[in-house]
C-alpha cells in the first residue's frame, strides 16, 4: 500500500499492512486512505491559499516578514500529500484491473 520495500520474511510492512490480506480488505484500506488523503490534501491547500494571502496582503502594508521555511515545509508537505493520493490511485486502479477474469477458453480433440 506503501510501496516500499519490505524484508521477504516480513509478514507486516512499517505502514502497518499485513501482507497476504483478501483483495476486498486491500481495497477498502486503500479507499479508506484515499479519503483522509483527500481531506488532508484540502486542508492542506486551504493552509498554502491563506500563507500566500497573508504574504501578499504583510506585503502591501510595507510588511516584508517572510518564514520561507514554514512556507516550504507547507509546500512540501501539499506536495507529499498529493503524491501519496496519487500513488493511492495507481493502485486501486491496479486492483480493479484484477476484478476480471480471462474468458476461459475450451480446445477439445
Amino acid at each position: 500500500m506503501c510501496h516500499r520495500v519490505s524484508a521477504a520474511t516480513a509478514w507486516r510492512c512499517a505502514c502497518g499492512y499485513e501482507f497476504g490480506q483478501s483483495l476486498e480488505r486491500v481495497r477498502e484500506l486503500l479507499r479508506d486512505q484515499q479519503t483522509s488523503l483527500r481531506i488532508a490534501l484540502a486542508f492542506l491547500l486551504v493552509l498554502d491559499v491563506a500563507a500566500v494571502a497573508g504574504a501578499v496582503y504583510a506585503a502591501m502594508h510595507g510588511f516584508i516578514v517572510f518564514s520561507a521555511l514554514g512556507f516550504t515545509t507547507l509546500i512540501l508537505a501539499t506536495a507529499r500529500a498529493a503524491q501519496k493520493l496519487w500513488i493511492t490511485r495507481a493502485s486501486l486502479r491496479q486492483l480493479a484491473s484484477r476484478d476480471t477474469l480471462p474468458r476461459a477458453v475450451v480446445h477439445r480433440r
